[in-house]
């Protein structure tokens, strides 16, 4: 049996969308099986889960939502040469114990997936939400990575500015003090912006099939109130220097995660809120 006979095979079988959906599926497992396992061996199964592998939640609908719109298509198109060579190479990606490689790969995917979808169709919504994936989970690290110290020197310069002190690249006064304090990479809001971005592609394309021209104001928005509660927190350190490890520890960072995803939550879903009202 050739080649074109096996593919001719499977197509029958499998539509074009659910072939698609499982390659997802695939580069997202391997994409976040290191850092479960990593966070099993320190916490153990019941702690990983309860701190959901410190992965964020919006990470992990993404990864459900994207390949269930897939799978949700009535769409029966036949798988053609140039998916089974796409799918190939990105299984290629998968069996390489590399994360940022299966993340690559699902961002080269979902742009072919997008180049062959319909405007408003499950395919396409689905591959926006999975590249919005890749935000968080590869575009944001490696932004980081190259671009740290301006990076945090631009949250460093609007928390010097809002609470009235010196500054120095990202190191920052107390107020009425000499001793100062370092905006880090990682107390940064771009990994919250990336996170933002991802949280409103997911619900929006869930719920709405067509774009809005007012969905990216709302996007902006989003954007904003996870960097306006970042800074704030940042603010609460410079002013309050006696409570820097209340602010900064981890009752700071739960009070941050949990204001930023009240946010992000509520804001993406008032942008749809006359599609869940019409529904």
């Amino acid at each position: 049996m050739s080649a074109f006979d096996l593919l001719s095979l499977f197509s029958r079988a499998v539509s074009r969308d659910a072939f698609f959906a499982g390659l997802f599926i695939l580069l997202c497992t391997n994409g976040l099986a290191a850092r479960v396992f990593g966070v099993i061996h320190v916490l153990g199964s019941l702690q990983g889960v309860l701190a959901t592998f410190n992965i964020s939640v919006f990470v992990w609908i993404a990864c459900i939502a994207g390949p269930w719109l897939l799978l949700s298509s009535k769409c029966e198109e036949k798988i053609t040469t140039a998916d089974a060579i796409v799918g190939l190479a990105a299984m290629g990606f998968a069996l390489v114990p590399l994360a940022s490689l299966s993340w690559l790969a699902l961002a080269g995917l979902a742009l072919y997936v997008l180049w062959h979808s319909h405007p408003g169709s499950e395919r396409r919504r689905g591959a926006l939400i999975l590249l919005a994936l890749t935000g968080p989970m590869l575009w944001g690290p490696l932004l980081m990575d190259v671009f740290a110290q301006p990076i945090a020197r631009a949250d460093a310069i609007i928390v010097a500015d809002l609470i009235g002190t010196q500054r120095l690249g990202n190191v920052i006064n107390f107020v009425h003090e000499t001793k100062t304090f370092q905006v880090a990479p990682g107390c940064s809001s771009l990994h919250g912006v990336s996170l933002a971005v991802l949280a409103w592609m997911t619900i929006t394309k869930t719920i709405r099939p067509a774009p809005s021209p007012c969905g990216l104001g709302w996007c902006a928005l989003a954007v904003l109130s996870v960097v306006a509660v970042n800074d704030f927190r940042l603010c609460l350190i410079g002013l309050y220097p006696a409570h820097f490890d209340t602010i900064h520890g981890t009752f700071g960072s739960m009070i941050v995660s949990w204001a930023s995803f009240a946010l992000i939550v509520t804001i993406s879903l008032l942008g749809v809120r006359r599609e869940i009202f019409t529904r």
